[in-house]
């Protein structure tokens, strides 16, 4: 299970966000983004993306969404956490993912849509240190009169996903722990299309 970027570091088990789920969060992002994309990849000369990952804990919700390049470690992630009562009936983590997801979008939105060609650079740099307005530390949101709180760095999930990977190969129970907990995880969710699945608000 890879390590995420969290407010409450003391829960140590989670489970991961279901990779269907998961995958369409990068396809809205790609979709929503296409034109920042363009210019990052024209940019770079190699292929720019999204890729989603996460997990629930049990206090907390944490999805990342990192804009990474092909041939390089590079890469800027952006972590909403929300805080989460598995026992509440409400809200649901249908209902707190969306947010995170909104959150999120927010801090891509005004650097994939910039006028200004410096920011794509710093984008895809070793460093965002030279941009404005970069929540560097965890940073409260009011989206849909709910707390959400995001965060953004260099860090590139993937790595660890790498890592998990390897161990997973060679550890057959890990990765059979792993797969009967994203099962599990998706008893909780709807992940086909639904309205407002297409387009961050």
């Amino acid at each position: 299970m890879a390590l995420f970027e969290r407010r409450n570091i003391e829960a140590k088990r989670s489970s991961p966000l279901p990779s269907d789920y998961l995958a369409m969060v990068t396809e809205v992002f790609a979709t929503n983004f296409d034109e920042g994309i363009k210019k990052l990849t024209k940019l770079t000369k190699e292929k720019v993306h999204f890729d989603a990952s996460g997990a629930i804990y049990p206090e907390e919700i944490i999805l990342c969404v990192t804009l990474l390049q092909e041939k390089k470690l590079n890469a800027s992630t952006v972590y909403a956490s929300v805080d989460f009562d598995p026992k509440a009936s409400s809200p649901t983590i249908q209902e707190l993912l969306p947010l995170c997801v909104d959150a999120i979008g927010a801090v891509f939105q005004p650097l994939l849509t910039s006028k200004d060609p410096d920011t794509y650079d710093q984008l895809v740099s070793p460093s965002l240190s030279a941009l404005d307005n970069i929540p560097f530390e965890w940073t409260k949101l009011q989206v849909e009169n709910k707390r959400v709180y995001v965060k953004m760095n260099k860090a590139n999930p993937l790595l660890e996903n790498m890592a998990d990977d390897w161990l997973k190969k060679h550890d057959p129970k890990l990765k059979d722990m792993e797969d009967e907990e994203e099962e599990q995880m998706k008893d909780l969710f709807i992940t086909g299309p639904k309205k407002g699945s297409g387009s961050l608000h």
